[in-house]
């Protein structure tokens, strides 16, 4: 019959009995081992496919002690030599861990040589010796690779394609401020001419008198200025009856016998009215903006 699931455990305590059972674990890995049910059983069904005809070794048989003996033989000695481990005869070459490890120390027992034919898988808590294990880490870290290299693969097309149809536009942060304007009165440099109904001559006054009042008159308001249009029509019409007056007498005994229609002469200063700029024109405050992919960077 073979080993017991139960009974590999127990092996496994011991560095002698892992030794002779072909298991090369320390104490450490075989504690780690035991602490996982699940890894037990993997090593036990891995243990039984390597050794499949070695059966539990059985329970020693109670030592005949002498009651009146003064000590109790040691059950090493020659009255109880030591009984090979059930299957020595199929492992000639695998001694009895009792005889092999004796007086060794325990970090030596750890280290006993391998049963014939046994594998040494790496012991480790939760794993379970399988032959396809490097292949499949191998898998994994292909497949994670891949995964990784189509993920990078997909960042450099959008980043591409978001360079290549980026929009280009002018962004407006202040609009532009326009130019505002207020009237202002200014003089235009003419000079207006009006004249008033009162003449500066009267009745019985000499006619050349009349005629130097005119001609003061005139000299007074229309002569070495610039004048207005209806300025300058008017004192034409002051000057050609001066010269009227002139002509009908010059001296003498004439006497102005009616004022006529002509008075005296107003000259003022023309005026205009202009639109004055209050310097306030303020140019738009914009820069370049960037729009990617339609929503990243400034798209509105």
């Amino acid at each position: 019959m073979a080993m017991s699931f139960e009974e590999f455990c127990s092996a496994l305590w011991r560095a002698d009995t892992r030794g002779a059972l072909g298991i090369g674990l320390t104490d450490d890995e075989a504690q780690q081992v035991l602490a996982d049910p699940a890894t037990a059983q993997n090593w036990y069904a891995y243990w039984l496919s390597t050794n499949p005809e070695v059966v539990a070794p059985p329970a020693p048989a109670a030592p005949v002690v002498d009651p009146y003996a003064a000590t109790a033989p040691y059950p090493g000695s020659e009255q109880f030599p030591t009984a090979p481990y059930p299957g020595a005869e199929q492992h000639p070459t695998m001694p009895y861990p009792a005889e092999q490890f004796a007086g060794a120390a325990p970090t030596s027992a750890a280290a006993a040589s391998a049963y014939p034919g046994a594998m040494q898988p790496a012991a480790a808590g939760g794993y379970a010796p399988t032959a396809s294990a490097p292949a499949t880490k191998r898998t994994g870290l292909w497949v994670t690779l891949s995964i990784l290299g189509a993920l990078l693969l997909i960042v450099v097309i959008v980043v591409v394609a978001a360079f290549a149809t980026a929009r280009h536009w002018t962004k407006t942060d202040v609009p532009e401020q326009q130019e505002t304007f207020h009237s202002e009165d200014y003089k235009t440099g003419r000079y207006d001419v009006t004249m008033d109904a009162t003449s500066p001559c009267w009745v019985d006054q000499g006619w050349t008198d009349c005629i130097n009042l005119l001609v003061a008159q005139y000299n007074g308001a229309c002569a070495d200025v610039t004048l207005t249009e209806d300025a300058s029509t008017l004192c034409t019409s002051y000057l050609a009856e001066i010269d009227r007056m002139k002509s009908e007498g010059d001296g003498g005994d004439y006497v102005v016998v009616t004022v006529g229609g002509f008075g005296s002469l107003h000259r003022t200063e023309e005026m205009a009215t202009r639109q004055v700029s209050n310097n306030d024109h303020r140019d738009a405050v914009t820069h370049e903006a960037v729009c990617y992919l339609g929503f990243l960077g400034e798209c509105s």
